[in-house]
């Protein structure tokens, strides 16, 4: 399957008080990534532990808060339900809850009570489709530093 990712090209204007014309003053570009349930994304055929896949850096994930690695299984997002705490994950609470507040990765934002493995599993999503994404890559291209002072001129000139 293809990344769930784009990339916009934007402007930015701004707009003189007197008689309302407008004069580009910068331009920038956007990197748009949605999660994805694991059903849908693209998957590796077998999955690369923390350790492997943050080879670069000597922090260490633990599995046991973390998840195993980044790609999660169709099983574990699949639990996910609403809840307020880790025993509402079961098959009692499933049905309702993604009828009210949605199924993971596409949760409500009205859900504000997060379970650990719920956290979880949206960090470990949120890296992989960022990975997928190349959004490292990305950010690199945009260490252009860019302030207000070089962007906009000000009114005495």
């Amino acid at each position: 399957m293809d990344t769930l990712s784009r990339r916009f090209k934007v402007q930015y204007f701004d707009k003189d008080p007197d008689d309302g014309s407008k004069t580009m003053v910068g331009e920038g570009e956007i990197l748009f990534i949605a999660p994805r349930h694991p059903n849908k994304s693209a998957q590796k055929k077998t999955y690369e532990p923390w350790g492997e896949v943050l080879r670069d850096i000597d922090d260490d994930l633990e599995a046991g808060h973390w998840g195993p690695g980044p790609q999660m299984t169709a099983e574990e997002a699949d639990r996910l339900t609403f809840c307020c705490c880790e025993c509402c994950h079961g098959t009692m609470c499933r049905g309702l809850s993604q009828w009210i507040c949605g199924a993971f990765p596409q949760h409500s934002t009205g859900n504000q009570f997060f379970t650990p493995a719920m956290f979880t599993a949206y960090h470990r999503e949120g890296y992989r489709a960022c990975m997928e994404a190349n959004a490292a890559e990305f950010l690199a291209e945009g260490q252009r530093p860019v302030t207000a002072a070089t962007t906009f001129t000000t009114i005495d000139e």
